[in-house]
């Protein structure tokens, strides 16, 4: 895991000064090296603050800060390829870089242990089949061999152009945009504010490409996602059987040389079913759980600890501490979207504790409600409209996770310089899990589990009936985040006589995220699922009271549909 950069002046004035700025603002990103690309020339260091950006200068810059888990404490990036021509900066993991390792070394000089000086080599090996002409089909080929998340910045030396790509489903971000004088790009939109660079930015979409030169081009489709068309599962036996099959190698090639791992827990299936099987990978592995006092995340878990002998850490959250960290968090997920920051606030707080045991990998269970069936108003869909209708909305509710949910986690986890993984987002695992009949997920419209066959795997590797099939709580709402945040724009005096209806209707034109806010209140309670009016006008006026900077863009951000 890492943080990118880069920036590129419209009118040949130097920009070196703009990128520095830009590394500090996502130091936490890279504690581990850091790196620039000016001109042709490359600079390393083993941390930012000993890079030196003095006595340089360009039009040009790309920059790199590095959070080393694979690999040691040699590969800072960027790295170039051997004849020089092409020039890389990775963020993310490629799982089987060993294996490509073995054929590419025959042929290149390596200087590292590190997945990401792979990627370099093997883009190389394949312009050259291409004869150097078409380096989009040269990084399509090097997409379509990498098992693994990514965003990749590719400099041709030769040309200056800069080819910026996300994988098929946006585990990984990165973000641009541009003003009269300059453009940019950056793992974190932060990056961008901090050197001037305003609202509207935007989001690479998964599996894309965009050229960045003196403009930015349309962003045109590289890989398609891993999702199946055809249904190829029908029987309860079958679908476990290749579930089993993905899910252990996805756990598996994710843990591969890791002694020490952590697990965001709520004690739903979902974090249940990973912390579980990573013990039989992992010797040490440790759950992170966090709620208001009471709340029943947190009193499941702690009932459930001995009983599947866990290593478990727990922390009740008050007002105090929310009110605290608030401000912070609106400023590490960079929206002060209602369903976001709630969900935002357990998350945050679990990975804090996991900084304070020093892990550097979580593990978290995004995903699998997308793929198996496990929101509470999917079987209303069923009812209403009924299993083709409901398999559109759980296939747009999982191409939307990249900017609903894993750029969010992406952004709090690596604030604590800690990188998450989401294995149920193994592209075989998304494969497998949507070539299964849904009728074997959700029963029928009176189903209030969902997840069958995620829960009957569950079984059979040994969890209790109880613990597999507790029925499905959001995160907000299981770790008592949601009722709290209400309890607290009382206590700060907003109430529903303040809500006007010029307000209402700038909600309305705001980006809806997450499935609960776009349409989950239409199928289910409204009461639970869409956004309270009182609550989110008190996360407006938490940017408003608390001068902090970017906040403005925050937003903006919020207010324009991308």
């Amino acid at each position: 895991m890492c943080g990118i950069a880069g920036v590129i002046s419209k009118e040949s004035t130097d920009v070196v000064p703009f990128m520095k700025s830009m590394m500090m603002c996502m130091k936490n990103r890279g504690p581990d090296g850091a790196g620039l690309s000016i001109d042709k020339e490359i600079y390393q260091s083993n941390s930012l603050e000993k890079l030196s950006f003095d006595n340089t200068s360009s039009n040009m810059v790309l920059g790199h800060v590095r959070l080393a888990i694979v690999g040691g404490t040699c590969g800072s990036q960027p790295f170039k390829s051997c004849d020089n021509r092409l020039l890389l900066e990775h963020n993310g993991e490629i799982y089987n870089y060993k294996e490509l390792r073995q054929e590419l070394i025959k042929r290149h000089k390596f200087s590292s242990e590190t997945d990401s000086e792979v990627v370099i080599h093997l883009l190389e090996d394949n312009y050259n089949k291409n004869n150097c002409t078409d380096l989009v089909k040269a990084i399509k080929d090097t997409m379509e061999q990498l098992d693994g998340v990514y965003v990749f910045a590719i400099k041709d030396q030769h040309t200056g152009n800069v080819y910026l790509v996300r994988d098929r489903l946006g585990i990984r971000q990165i973000y641009y945009g541009e003003n009269k004088e300059i453009i940019g790009f950056a793992s974190e939109r932060k990056a961008l504010w901090e050197i001037g660079l305003k609202e509207p930015t935007y989001s690479l979409l998964p599996g894309h490409c965009v050229i960045i030169s003196k403009n930015i081009s349309k962003p045109f489709k590289m890989l398609d996602p891993p999702v199946s068309q055809s249904q190829l599962y029908n029987t309860m036996e079958d679908s476990i059987d290749i579930y089993k099959k993905v899910l252990l190698n996805s756990i598996k090639k994710r843990t591969q040389d890791q002694e020490k791992i952590g697990v965001i827990f709520s004690g739903g299936i979902d974090s249940v079913l990973i912390a579980h099987i990573i013990r039989d990978f992992v010797p040490d592995v440790t759950c992170y759980t966090t709620g208001v006092k009471g709340s029943l995340d947190l009193e499941f878990v702690k009932s459930i600890g001995k009983e599947l002998d866990l290593n478990l850490r727990t922390r009740e959250l008050d007002y105090d501490y929310v009110e605290k960290h608030l401000p912070d968090i609106i400023n590490i997920i960079e929206t002060n979207n209602l369903t976001q920051v709630e969900t935002a606030i357990p998350i945050f707080a679990a990975v804090q504790m996991a900084a304070n045991d020093n892990q550097r990998i979580l593990f978290s269970g995004q995903g699998a409600d997308e793929l198996f069936g496990g929101y509470p108003w999917y079987r209303n869909v069923v009812a209403k409209e009924g299993y083709d209708r409901l398999r559109e909305h759980m296939t747009q509710d999982l191409l939307l996770l990249y900017k609903e949910t894993l750029e969010r986690e992406d952004k709090i986890s690596m604030a604590f310089s800690i990188e998450s993984r989401v294995p149920f987002l193994d592209p075989k695992v998304v494969r497998a899990s949507t070539s299964i009949d849904m009728k074997l997920n959700i029963n029928d419209d009176n189903d209030i589990f969902g997840k069958r066959v995620h829960r009957e795997l569950a079984l059979r590797l040994g969890i209790p009936h109880h613990i597999a099939y507790r029925e499905k709580l959001a995160a907000q709402h299981g770790s008592g985040i949601h009722d709290f945040l209400k309890k607290m724009a009382i206590k700060n005096f907003y109430t529903k006589d303040m809500v006007t209806k010029t307000y209402i209707d700038k909600l309305e034109l705001r980006e809806k995220l997450g499935s609960s806010d776009r349409y989950g209140y239409l199928y289910g309670s409204q009461e639970l699922w869409k956004t309270d009016p009182t609550v989110q006008m008190y996360l407006d006026n938490i940017i408003c009271s608390y001068n902090k900077k970017y906040l403005n863009q925050i937003i903006c951000s919020y207010n324009k549909k991308k």
